[in-house]
């Protein structure tokens, strides 16, 4: 393997400091590969947020979530709200007022099973709603429902490409596997998987009883995650090692990013979570990607759904934040349940668990234009 060794520095426009950037640049396998030190360049970062929209209510059936597991925001800044355990997705425009209801529970055309997650498309607004483990519902930008794609294998999520192809995470394991596998591969509409990039073990606990698999999550497995830098460019990585992969949409790797890192520790309090289930022999060092309008990239280092949900979080996502060229530039906080950052805005979901209510926030970054991309 050859290695070139570079060391850079990085300044940052009208600062009155130019701090230097400790890193270095090889290139291994023909792929430039960024390696960062453990601190970041400009340091921790605090968003100033000023809240401009709250949607949710009781007094309106519409506005009442029941579960809200994801938002997506389109291009014209409409609102769509997974609203999981009302088996629906509710649209809203940009001021909040509600547009429509998408789907309900069933099995026929249009109809969902368990919306848990959605994707748009921003090129033509088409809405992708993962509605069973194993299928996605679309929706133009319309409301109207198209053919459901049924792919055979459990999504754990997935961006679609301009042809109609998908980039996805799912589940290449057995029927009776003890060892599950999560593979992310490039899959056509019809469920045929055009090219598989990348695959590791999701270390989930598993064992046969009963004549069948017994599968329980922790939310502490080795697991591997997918983001959209944007519409040519994806990023992913397998949260045993701080690495993470860019590539185009034919899956070809345009650069690396890594973060000196030690390995981390299970807390006492942490383990004795697990109860019965033997501890895991490792932490991940993350535990979701997430990027913004500007391709920086967001590393989720905490796990977060500590409360009676497990798909919404309780406490706030601790982040490493990444430019798109791989320079790990700050370390920030973002909101519980934070979905969408984009064009200086922060789109989240609040949960008052006392209260039992929910509310889907929009927030302007009042310091978006200050945020350094590089």
């Amino acid at each position: 393997m050859l290695a070139v060794l570079l060391t850079l520095a990085l300044v940052l426009p009208g600062a009155p400091q130019k701090p230097q950037w400790k890193g270095t640049i090889a290139t291994e396998n023909n792929v430039k590969v960024v390696h960062n030190p453990s601190a970041p360049l400009y340091g921790p970062l605090t968003l100033d947020l000023r809240e401009e929209l709250s949607i949710g209510r009781e007094d309106d059936k519409n506005y009442l979530f029941w579960v809200a597991a994801d938002v997506q925001v389109d291009s014209q800044g409409n609102i769509y709200v997974a609203d999981m355990r009302n088996v629906r997705i509710q649209k809203f425009d940009k001021t909040g007022r509600h547009l429509a209801t998408l789907g309900r529970k069933g099995q026929g055309p249009g109809e969902f099973q368990y919306p848990r997650f959605a994707r748009i498309d921003l090129r033509t607004d088409t809405l992708f709603v993962r509605e069973s483990a194993i299928s996605i519902l679309p929706f133009d930008r319309d409301g109207r429902p198209a053919t459901k794609l049924s792919w055979g294998k459990v999504i754990y999520d997935f961006y679609p490409l301009e042809d109609g192809d998908f980039l996805a995470v799912l589940d290449n394991s057995g029927e009776d596997d003890l060892v599950r596998r999560n593979q992310i591969a490039r899959i056509g509409a019809g469920g045929k998987i055009v090219r598989a990039l990348a695959e590791n073990p999701n270390t989930v606990y598993t064992k046969h009883a009963g004549g069948g698999t017994v599968i329980i999550t922790t939310g502490f497995e080795l697991d591997m995650y997918l983001a959209n830098v944007d519409d040519k460019t994806f990023v992913y990585g397998y949260s045993k090692d701080y690495d993470l992969t860019l590539i185009n949409p034919d899956g070809a790797v345009l650069r690396r990013m890594t973060k000196d890192a030690p390995t981390p520790e299970f807390t006492a309090a942490e383990k004795a979570d697990f109860k019965k289930i033997p501890v895991p022999e490792r932490k991940p060092h993350f535990f979701a990607l997430l990027t913004d309008s500007k391709g920086r990239i967001y590393v989720q280092r905490n796990y977060t759904h500590t409360g009676k949900s497990n798909v919404q979080d309780a406490i706030p996502k601790e982040v490493d934040v990444f430019s798109r060229e791989g320079y790990f530039l700050y370390t920030s906080s973002l909101p519980p349940n934070t979905s969408v950052i984009r064009d200086g805005y922060l789109y989240a979901v609040y949960v008052d668990e006392d209260a039992g209510l929910e509310t889907v926030k929009r927030y302007k970054i009042r310091n978006w234009d200050k945020i350094a991309d590089r």
